[in-house]
């Protein structure tokens, strides 16, 4: 999609100027996907697969826009029903590789991941999967090429890399936070401490998502960037730079 805000424009004139349509409501919800506003799209998807239960690509955008606001069960509910009907629907596998992720079945979902690889490998290249251990040594190798002034502060956190992000983490926020997110400060950043600060707290925490990490970046090199760029990004929210600040710094 080009302009994702002129196509969602577009969409609504179609819907005002020609009443209900499937089509005009998933390019509707699309576009909104596309804008990052998964709650506004899902109105549009919803009505899109009432509209016409049977198009698989209207469910799978429904699937999608479920997803990305962690009602995981609708979203597999939708996603088993478009692969029922069109089981060579690649855009369909990768949204189900990412329901069974959640739910722990790894193998199945990489199984996904290879099917919609080999039906558009171009749009879905598989991910290259790393053992714990390996994918802990590309973070401390990011960390050594942190410049100083960051370097210095890597002590005062805590470097964790997990799977993926908690249900529990993606909800402390309203809409929630995007399951395919690559990184997370937790904490209270750096200027906003002091002594005065009430005890107890815990250690501030950055979360690499190692899985989010190999489906973003697919090749070696630029898995190893990216993870030098999510290390850096989150370890900037610590330090209290905003995003203008953090795009200014060349890792080099």
């Amino acid at each position: 999609m080009g302009d994702p805000a002129q196509a969602h424009g577009l969409a609504l004139e179609g819907l005002r100027e020609e009443g209900e349509d499937p089509v005009l409501r998933y390019l509707a919800g699309v576009a909104l996907l596309e804008l990052d506003d998964p709650s506004g799209a899902l109105e549009h998807l919803e009505q899109a697969v009432r509209l016409d239960p049977a198009d698989p690509d209207c469910r799978v955008a429904l699937a999608r826009a479920l997803f990305r606001l962690a009602r995981f069960g609708d979203a597999l509910r939708h996603a088993a029903r478009a692969l029922e009907t069109h089981p060579e629907l690649p855009e369909a596998h990768e949204v189900m590789a990412l329901l069974l992720e959640r739910e722990g079945k790894y193998a199945e979902a990489d199984r996904h991941l290879a099917r919609a690889a080999r039906l558009d490998p171009e749009s879905y290249p598989l991910p290259r999967r790393l053992p714990r251990e390996a994918f802990e040594a590309q973070v401390k190798a990011a960390a050594a090429r942190l410049p100083e002034r960051f370097r210095r502060h890597l002590d005062e956190v805590v470097v964790t890399v997990e799977d993926l992000p908690s249900e529990d983490i993606l909800t402390q926020e309203q809409p929630p936070l995007d399951p395919e997110l690559l990184g997370l400060f937790v904490g209270v950043a750096l200027p906003e401490r002091s002594v005065f600060s009430a005890g107890g707290e815990l250690p501030p925490r950055i979360l690499l998502f190692q899985r989010n990490l190999e489906r973003y970046a697919t090749e070696p090199e630029a898995l190893r960037e990216e993870i030098a760029v999510t290390l850096y990004h989150e370890l900037g929210h610590y330090l209290g730079l905003d995003e203008a600040e953090l795009e200014a710094i060349d890792l080099g």
